[in-house]
């Protein structure tokens, strides 16, 4: 008989997985590729003296393709992990984005994560002044810009003031940081619109998964996160149908693909089972989103009719 597994234990088993097979993805090693490259360069050529333009990262996906998760595992690997205020130094500043963003109200979204609430009259150009101010005196090297999109809803002339506040970031100058933008592919058209913008920010375009050719890699991405844990696969998560349904559940973004399958081995480990099967994906699922069983992509016979548009967890 199995000694009896507590929930704690199964948590922390649980978020052990996080990120251990994630971070292996083609586009998570390009993103942190990047980001080091970038980092590396601008951090010496401060260390020599040297005036050089830093480079900007975009990094544009749908929601789940791990986006976030990507960069911050890259920057935590760097030595530069999330901060928070009153932390010094801030290598680091993760700047969420929503809404309509005007260059003030941008430059306002900065300060209040220094921990500085600028005064309503004051302009986008005294507002960065003080930014500047405690981008130098906490030794901050990057800022993260999350949903980036948002600018898109601004009008003609805050965009061109946005994208020439965008460009300047990475001008030898006072604040001078590496700037990572986060977001949808729709921000794609505001970085099309100006080349010397464009050239001074390296892309990368996160992958939406495809039923045609992901179906293998899925369960591989199954298989190695129950050998950490070690559980076999039974019969029911090796076919193609459970691939496709697997796939489809995700939205076909890689990083909420890795949730699901997390959730579902949790659910197997709460059972203490020995293996896990496409029932402990159908528990996970119905728990998840409290659905029937026809609106359940590993339950429904055609799965395809299901709405893929969920809000995913990466």
């Amino acid at each position: 008989m199995k000694k009896p597994i507590s929930i704690n234990e199964v948590d922390i088993r649980v978020q052990q997985l996080r990120g251990k097979i994630f971070i292996e993805y083609s586009d998570t090693r390009r993103v942190a590729c990047l980001i080091q490259n970038a980092v590396s360069e601008f951090l010496a050529a401060k260390e020599l003296g040297y005036e050089h333009d830093a480079r900007g990262i975009v990094v544009l996906g749908r929601r789940g393709t791990g986006k976030t998760a990507s960069v911050q595992h890259a920057l935590l690997n760097l030595g530069f992990p999330p901060s928070l205020i009153g932390d010094s130094p801030r290598h680091q500043l993760f700047v969420p984005l929503r809404d309509d963003v005007t260059l003030r109200r941008l430059r306002m979204l900065i300060s209040l994560e220094f921990g500085w609430t600028p005064k309503a009259r004051e302009s986008a150009e005294e507002i960065w002044q003080y930014v500047t101010q405690y981008i130098d005196r906490l030794q901050t090297h990057v800022i993260v810009l999350d949903e980036i999109q948002h600018v898109r809803a601004a009008g003609p002339k805050d965009k061109k003031s946005m994208r020439d506040a965008l460009k300047s970031l990475v001008q030898p100058q006072r604040g001078q940081v590496v700037p990572i933008l986060i977001g949808m592919p729709e921000f794609e058209e505001l970085l099309n619109s100006d080349q010397q913008f464009k050239r001074r920010y390296s892309v990368v375009y996160m992958t939406t998964l495809d039923a045609a050719v992901d179906a293998k890699k899925a369960i591989q991405v199954l298989a190695r996160y129950c050998k950490e844990v070690g559980i076999e696969l039974c019969g029911s998560v090796k076919t193609r149908d459970f691939a496709e349904r697997l796939l489809h559940a995700s939205h076909y973004a890689f990083g909420e693909m890795c949730s699901i399958c997390i959730l579902a081995i949790k659910t197997a480990l709460i059972a203490q089972a020995d293996e896990i099967t496409i029932e402990h994906f159908r528990e996970a699922h119905a728990l998840r989103f409290d659905c029937v069983g026809d609106m359940n992509p590993f339950l429904a016979r055609d799965f395809l009719r299901i709405p893929a548009s969920i809000e995913p967890g990466f």
